[in-house]
């Protein structure tokens, strides 16, 4: 018997804790600024609108003052972010531009610049233009998604293809033109539904927009423009974020060297516990002797668990193959639960639970039932450490 009781100490031993440095409970989180965000098709969509200024950039237009270069202009859109970071948009421009042309390209206005000159002439311009942009939202590209920001800064740059006429002129005789087009949009999201934008354009024309040069496509005519409006956020508005692993550290009273000696301590038990279980197995004296105070095995369970680890089970099953020799001996179940967290109520369950754990086990590698018993100790188990409170043991019967 005292064979028996020197085995399932050394065994004891051999499961106990081993990092008590610091040991680690895994909890999950989502967050936002981390993977590849995609939502479905109809996800993510929104209309805006918006109006402001604009100075129109032709050859001649310095010669016309500088505040009677500016027009108003305007623009709907509809738009989809496909990512936090990339959307698209189609929408409708109007613009308006006043400048200046010579009389023998222009067409609109034929009021002379110049005292005594009939050489420049006023044009006012008009100009109806479906238009195709890609967006980046460079918040997010760089700082990652948050659903709490409150600003964004996109740049865009895209294309466009309308109509243009003049005043003084019909609209028959305008031409179509093409634009190239980029710029920032400065979006403040006052709300989850609205946001406000301050928008700053700058558009490329080839000449078919103003005539000159009517022969040569060129693209000298530029449009600079400053609009503010807002956007309708339609649902889904937000994303959904991946979720990520936090490790929590909980402080252990042992130092890193007292842990190290465990360390050592438990690699010389486990050289030693081949060699004892084969003289467990070898061992044919019939066990009448018991061991009262000390336990035959301590099983350890991590926080808030009562799963018998892989490790602890090959404990037990040759534990199991002693008690099947000894058939009269009867055996103590108990469970433990630490003090030091969770609440009464849940410590009660724990204790219940990784009593009958070990029991379930026990009978599972074929112990008779009628040899266990189970019971709970709400006392300490481990004077030194509550950690080691997160057990069960099996002893044997008064």
């Amino acid at each position: 018997m005292k064979k028996i009781s020197t085995v399932a100490m050394l065994l004891a031993l051999f499961m106990a804790p081993v990092a008590m440095g610091a040991t680690t409970e895994e909890k999950t989180t989502t967050d936002e600024s981390q993977g590849l965000l995609l939502n479905g098709f109809w996800d993510n969509w929104y209309i805006s609108i918006d109006g402001g200024a604009s100075v129109f950039m032709s050859p001649y237009d310095n010669n016309l003052e500088f505040t009677n270069r500016i027009a108003p202009n305007a623009s709907l859109n509809f738009g989809k972010w496909w990512t936090p970071v990339f959307g698209t948009r189609i929408g409708l421009d109007y613009m308006s531009a006043n400048g200046a042309a010579l009389s023998g390209s222009a067409f609109g206005w034929q009021e002379a610049l110049i005292d005594g000159s009939n050489d420049l002439h006023k044009q006012k311009l008009h100009g109806l233009r479906p238009h195709v942009d890609g967006m980046v939202d460079l918040v997010n590209l760089f700082g990652g998604y948050s659903p709490t920001r409150v600003y964004s800064l996109v740049i865009y740059g895209g294309f466009g293809y309308g109509y243009g006429w003049a005043d003084g002129s019909s609209i028959s005789d305008g031409m179509w033109n093409v634009e190239l087009r980029g710029g920032l949009i400065n979006s403040f999201h006052v709300s989850k539904q609205v946001d406000i934008n301050i928008e700053f354009k700058l558009s490329k024309y080839d000449s078919g927009l103003c005539r000159e040069g009517r022969a040569v496509q060129n693209w000298h005519n530029l449009n600079a423009s400053a609009n503010i409006g807002f956007a309708y956020k339609f649902r889904k508005r937000d994303w959904t974020a991946p979720v990520i692993p936090v490790v929590e550290p909980t402080v252990c009273k042992y130092s890193d060297a007292e842990g190290d000696a465990l360390v050592a301590q438990l690699r010389d038990a486990n050289k030693r516990i081949k060699d004892l279980e084969q003289q467990l197995a070898d061992c044919q004296t019939p066990v009448t002797q018991v061991v009262e105070e000390d336990p035959a095995v301590t099983v350890y369970f991590s926080i808030n668990q009562s799963t018998v680890r892989s490790g602890d089970r090959q404990v037990l099953r040759a534990l199991a193959q002693s008690m099947k020799e000894n058939p009269d001996q009867k055996y103590v179940i108990t469970g433990y639960a630490d003090s030091q967290t969770g609440t009464p109520e849940i410590n009660a369950r724990l204790r219940e639970a990784r009593a009958k754990a070990v029991y379930k086990l026990l009978v599972n590698y074929g112990v008779n039932p009628d040899q266990l018993s189970t019971t709970v100790d709400t006392n300490p188990l481990n004077k030194f450490n509550y950690v080691l409170d997160r057990a069960a043991t099996i002893k044997f019967a008064k």
